[in-house]
């Protein structure tokens, strides 16, 4: 049976926008803390992680969001491996309310990376045994944003990494990207939409004193609300992500 971990949180007041809403990038730190908390718990933790001179990088998201969770609300996160290979493990995150409802459900492919050479290594096997997942040669797809011509109009804005951005490994922390992508959108459209489909793709690392370029294009149509958004850091794209929304 997979070791499964759950996680309980009530949402404070910092953590939510103007909606009254968690944000994103508060809902993806959450997501995060579960993941590492289960691994300390089942022995495999950062230091751990350490001793084979070696960490988790995110290489992307998908998943499905019935609405956000509430200012005040107390919620459950639930995260597991579900399966993995020589070199990536997918995690499923999933996050329920008081009743048991599902509000999100979110898989993220990772990579364990040397973090001498800074490539991708083999997993070692006392790191993921104690997840008690089944290996496979053919992992559960993670959905990645479409690709979208960059001749587009695209509306853009720009951001300042600054002091705060950064974490312990000397890099942009995953869960800024959320704010990079969604604030451009403006406050209008956050206001009158809720989030409902997403996918999120990390190309490369962006780090303390360099400036980012967020772009997003919207279409309109079937009745389907979608953004498409890159983030570009000295002339490369450092992020994709594509956002399904409904009008509220």
């Amino acid at each position: 049976m997979i070791a499964s971990y759950e996680m309980k949180h009530q949402v404070p007041y910092y953590e939510c926008d103007a909606t009254g809403h968690q944000t994103l990038a508060m809902l993806f730190r959450l997501l995060i803390l579960a993941s590492e908390d289960h691994s300390d718990a089942l022995g495999v933790g950062t230091a751990k992680i350490k001793e084979y001179d070696g960490g988790w990088v995110i290489i992307n998201y998908a998943g499905d969001v019935d609405r956000l969770p509430w200012e005040n609300e107390t919620v459950t996160i639930k995260t597991y491996v579900e399966a993995y290979n020589r070199f990536f493990v997918v995690r499923t995150f999933e996050v329920y309310d008081a009743d048991g409802k599902q509000l999100v459900k979110v898989k993220g492919m990772f990579a364990f990376m040397n973090l001498t050479t800074r490539k991708v290594a083999s997993i070692p096997e006392p790191l993921i045994a104690p997840y008690q997942s089944e290996e496979s040669r053919r992992l559960p797809k993670v959905a990645r944003p479409q690709l979208m011509a960059n001749d587009l109009a695209w509306e853009r804005l720009d951001y300042r990494v600054r002091f705060f951005d950064i974490d312990l490994n000397n890099h942009v922390n995953n869960a800024v990207y959320f704010d990079w992508l969604l604030d451009p959108l403006g406050g209008e459209f956050l206001r009158h939409h809720h989030l409902v489909n997403l996918k999120m793709k990390y190309n490369h690392e962006v780090r303390a004193g360099e400036k980012v370029d967020s772009q997003f294009i919207k279409i309109e149509e079937n009745n389907q609300i979608i953004t498409h958004h890159q983030i570009q850091c000295q002339g490369k794209i450092a992020a994709e992500a594509e956002f399904e929304w409904k009008l509220v």
